[in-house]
């Protein structure tokens, strides 16, 4: 039940008992008083829940899916902190897109309408056929072979551009890594990660300081022979 019309002796009273039907909140309530009521009358009110933001996520999903000629299911798990968006259909190639691109696009556009013009933020989240399970754990068998790439060669491995979620992956696969460090570089949509091998780092420190020692030799060598 979305919307009840209630009365009471108060507008207070009929909308406290339209709530409890609804087994809602005030805040999670649009309130129209159709009557204050008074003496010989009793007040009157239409209490209508709101839509939580997984349920606005749903429905524009599901117009844009529409308008796109794609017939999906949207079934939706939500809690204080996200809400997920399963779609489950025949044709998850075309809402997926090379390597997410399509399923991501959707994902940054819905989160945008769900989210506007609320009081607090809830992360949006689309999948379907666990694409985003799988995805993870490719990227997590990348990091390792490209980790394993970069200590045998000695040298920096970049890769491709990434979108924030990816790249978070790849620098948490391997930030225990003792052998390599991971970088993010260049500007968004082409930013990416760089895997450097931490001999590289300790090398580049050793040049360092070899040359600050050896300023600092020549610099004490030139005044003694100054004296």
């Amino acid at each position: 039940m979305k919307q009840i019309e209630e009365s009471g002796k108060t507008v207070e009273i009929a909308v406290k008992k339209a709530l409890a039907k609804l087994g809602i909140t005030r805040e999670q309530a649009d309130i129209k008083v159709l009557s204050e009521g008074g003496l010989l009358k009793q007040a009157k009110v239409v209490v209508t829940k709101k839509d939580t933001i997984g349920e606005t996520a749903v429905k524009f999903l599901e117009q844009v899916l529409e308008k796109m000629k794609l017939t999906f299911v949207v079934e939706l798990e939500e809690n204080d902190e996200e809400a997920k968006l399963e779609l489950i259909g025949t044709e998850s190639g075309c809402v997926i897109g090379y390597r997410g691109e399509v399923l991501d696009a959707l994902q940054y556009l819905t989160s945008l309408v769900a989210n506007k013009d609320k009081t607090s933020y809830k992360r949006v989240i689309l999948d379907t056929e666990a694409y985003r399970e799988k995805r993870v754990e490719k990227l997590k068998v990348l990091a390792k072979n490209l980790e394993s790439k970069a200590i045998r060669t000695g040298k920096p491995v970049k890769l491709e551009p990434m979108n924030s979620f990816e790249r978070r992956i790849i620098h948490s696969a391997l930030q225990d890594s003792e052998k390599v460090k991971t970088l993010s570089e260049g500007t968004s949509p082409n930013r990416y990660v760089i895997i450097l091998p931490k001999e590289n780092e300790q090398a580049a420190h050793k040049s360092e300081r070899k040359k600050m020692h050896n300023f600092v030799y020549r610099s004490e060598k030139k005044r003694r022979s100054g004296r």
